[in-house]
C-alpha cells in the first residue's frame, strides 16, 4: 500500500458549512419567484389552488434534494478533511480500524449538528425578510377563494411529509417559517397573532380586556350598597369574539389579521363589548345562619342543659340556627349571539364564510395557542410545580397573588384533571397556566380563593362534590377516610399544613396503598405525603368526580 501523501503547508480549518449560504439562496430564490409569479396570476390565467399546492410540492422536493446533496457532501468532506489532518503513519495503520472510524463518525455528527443549527438561524432571518416581501403577492392568492388557502396548506403538509421521509427533521421549521409569509394575509393569520415575534400579542390584548371587564364589575359593586355580591357569568368564549373580530378586520382578505395596531385594538374592544351585556339586580334575601356555641361546664341532656357532673370534659358544642336578611347584589354577565353582531357589522358573504370557517372545531387547538399565548409546554405531571415554570407568574383572579405563591390548590386540581383523563378540548394544551387563565375568564376566583363550581365551567366533565374535615381524627382514621373516597373513584386535593391563614398548602392525591398515601406535590418531588408533612396538620380535603 502506498503512503498517503500529506500537505506540508499549514492545515486549514475544516469548511463543512460553506454551502449553507448557497442553500438559503436556493430557498430564497423560489420564494421570490413565487412572489413574482403571484403578480402574474392576478390576470386570472392560473388556478390559485393548483398553483399554490403544486408550487409548494415542487419546492419541497427541491429543498429535500438540495439538503440531501449538501448533507452527503458535507459528511464526505468532513471525513476527508479529518483523514488529511492525521499523521501519515496513524492513518496508514488505523484507517480501517474501528477506533478511527468511530472517532470520525463522532466528528461528523458534531459537524452536522453545527450545520443544522446555522441553517436554522439563517432560515429564521430569511423568513422575516420573505414575510415582508411576499405580503402583497400572497394577498392576491387569497383573494381568490378559501380553497386557495387550503391548497397552500396542502402544499405545506406535503413539504413536511417529504422532509420527514428524507430524515431532515431539523429543516422542517425553516421551510415553514419561510412560507408563513404566504399565509398571513388569509383569515388563518389570526392563529399567528399571539406569536412571540409580534410587538403586541393577541393573548396580551385578551388579558387587558378581561381586566377591563373586571374593573367595570368592581365599579358596579362600589356604586351599589350591598352586603354580598354574586356574579353569574355566561361570558362569551374568546373563540367567538376573535372569530367575529378576524372576519370584520379581514373584510374579505383586504387586511391581514396576524398583527395588532391601534385601529385593530379599537375594533377588538368594540367587538368584545358588543358581545356582552352586563346587568345588576339587588335582592333582599333571607337565610339561615348556623353557628357553634361553646358551653363550658354544662352537658346536653334530653331535657336540656344541666350542670356537668364531672370535669372530664371541658366544653360542649351546640348548633344554633338564626334567621337574618342580607342585601345581595347579583351581577349578570350574558353573552350575545354572534349572529347579532354579524348583522350589526353588515358582514358580506366572504366574511360570513370566514367566520364559519374559524368557528369549526377542527381549529380548537390553534385557537388555544392564540388565547393562552406561550403557555404551551406542559411536560409530565411530576413536573407540574407552581414555581420555576412558564406559568408561575400568571395572576390568580383579580388578586395580587400568582401561581408561584398561591397556586398550590389550583395546580393540584389541574394535576387531578389531567390524571383523570377527562376531555379538556377547550383548553389546549392543558396545564396549570392555561387552567388558571380559563378560570380567570369565567371569574372562577374570589380574590385568590377558588370558586369550586367554576372548575366544571371550564372542564365540564370534572365536577366538585364537597369537602371533608379531618381535624381531631387519629392518623388511622384519616388514612381510612382518604382511602374510602379514593377507592370509590373520587379525585382528592388534600390540605396538609393546617389550613391556617398563614400556613396552608394543598397536594393532589396520587394513590393509596400499603398504608401509604402517595401524592403529587406542586412544591416538592416527595411522594409519601405523611413522610413529608405532619399527619396532624392534614385537616381537610376536597373531592371531585368525573362524569364521562
Amino acid at each position: 500500500m502506498k503512503d498517503i501523501k500529506t500537505k506540508e503547508n499549514k492545515i486549514k480549518n475544516i469548511k463543512t458549512l460553506d454551502k449553507t449560504k448557497a442553500w438559503t439562496e436556493r430557498i430564497k430564490d423560489p420564494a421570490m419567484y413565487l412572489n413574482e409569479k403571484v403578480k402574474d396570476n392576478t390576470t386570472g390565467n392560473t388556478n390559485a389552488v393548483d398553483y399554490a399546492s403544486d408550487k409548494l410540492k415542487y419546492e419541497a422536493n427541491r429543498a429535500k434534494d438540495e439538503a440531501e446533496y449538501l448533507s452527503k457532501k458535507g459528511i464526505n468532506k468532513t471525513r476527508n478533511s479529518v483523514i488529511e489532518r492525521k499523521e501519515k503513519k496513524i492513518i496508514k495503520e488505523k484507517i480501517d480500524g474501528v477506533k478511527t472510524k468511530e472517532k470520525i463518525e463522532k466528528i461528523v455528527k458534531s459537524e452536522n449538528k453545527k450545520f443544522s443549527k446555522k441553517i436554522t438561524e439563517q432560515g429564521k432571518r430569511l423568513a422575516i425578510s420573505i414575510k415582508e416581501k411576499t405580503i402583497k403577492g400572497s394577498k392576491k392568492i387569497f383573494n381568490s377563494s378559501k380553497s386557495a388557502i387550503k391548497g397552500m396548506i396542502a402544499g405545506l403538509k406535503s413539504l413536511v411529509s417529504i422532509l420527514l421521509a428524507g430524515g431532515f427533521v431539523l429543516m422542517i421549521p425553516i421551510i415553514i417559517i419561510c412560507l408563513i409569509g404566504l399565509l398571513i394575509y388569509s383569515i388563518f393569520g389570526i392563529f399567528f397573532s399571539s406569536d412571540s415575534s409580534n410587538s403586541v400579542k393577541m393573548s396580551d390584548c385578551i388579558v387587558e380586556l378581561n381586566n377591563e371587564m373586571e374593573y367595570k364589575i368592581k365599579s358596579l359593586e362600589k356604586s351599589i350598597v350591598h352586603d354580598e355580591v354574586v356574579i353569574d357569568s355566561d361570558k362569551a368564549p374568546w373563540k367567538d369574539v376573535l372569530s367575529v373580530y378576524a372576519a370584520r378586520v379581514s373584510n374579505g382578505n383586504e387586511e391581514e389579521v396576524m398583527t395588532m395596531n391601534q385601529e385593530k385594538e379599537k375594533i377588538l374592544r368594540e367587538v368584545f363589548w358588543d358581545m356582552h351585556t352586563i346587568t345588576t339586580e339587588l335582592k333582599i334575601e333571607k337565610y339561615t345562619k348556623k353557628t357553634i356555641d361553646s358551653r363550658d361546664d354544662f352537658e346536653l341532656t334530653d331535657g336540656g342543659l344541666s350542670k356537668k357532673p364531672t370535669s372530664a370534659l371541658d366544653k360542649y358544642e351546640v348548633d344554633v340556627e338564626t334567621t337574618t336578611t342580607k342585601n345581595i347584589l347579583h351581577i349578570y354577565i350574558r353573552r350575545n349571539n354572534p349572529n347579532s353582531l354579524i348583522e350589526k357589522y353588515n358582514f358580506n358573504e366572504v366574511q360570513r364564510n370566514q367566520y364559519e370557517e374559524l368557528m369549526k372545531d377542527e381549529h380548537n387547538n390553534l385557537w388555544s395557542s392564540v388565547i393562552y399565548g406561550t403557555y404551551g409546554s406542559s411536560g409530565e405531571l411530576t413536573e407540574w410545580k407552581k414555581r420555576g415554570k412558564e406559568w408561575s407568574n400568571i395572576r390568580i383572579g383579580t388578586s395580587s397573588k400568582y401561581i408561584s405563591n398561591a397556586g398550590c390548590l389550583v395546580t393540584s386540581i389541574a394535576i387531578l384533571i389531567k390524571k383523570s383523563g377527562v376531555p379538556t378540548k377547550n383548553i389546549q394544551p392543558f396545564n396549570p397556566g392555561t387552567f388558571v387563565i380559563a378560570l380567570n375568564n369565567v371569574y372562577g376566583f374570589d380574590g385568590a380563593n377558588l370558586k369550586y363550581d367554576a372548575v366544571s365551567k371550564v372542564v365540564p366533565n370534572f365536577v366538585y362534590q364537597g369537602r371533608v374535615y379531618l381535624t381531631g381524627k387519629t392518623k388511622q382514621e384519616k388514612y381510612n377516610e382518604i382511602k374510602k373516597y379514593y377507592e370509590n373513584g373520587y379525585y382528592l386535593a388534600i390540605e396538609v399544613l393546617g389550613a391556617t391563614k398563614i400556613s396552608q398548602h394543598w397536594v393532589a392525591l396520587d394513590k393509596v396503598e400499603n398504608n401509604i398515601i402517595y401524592m403529587l406535590d406542586p412544591d416538592t418531588y416527595e411522594v409519601d405525603m405523611w413522610k413529608q408533612y405532619d399527619f396532624n396538620k392534614t385537616t381537610q380535603f376536597v373531592f371531585f368526580k368525573t362524569t364521562m
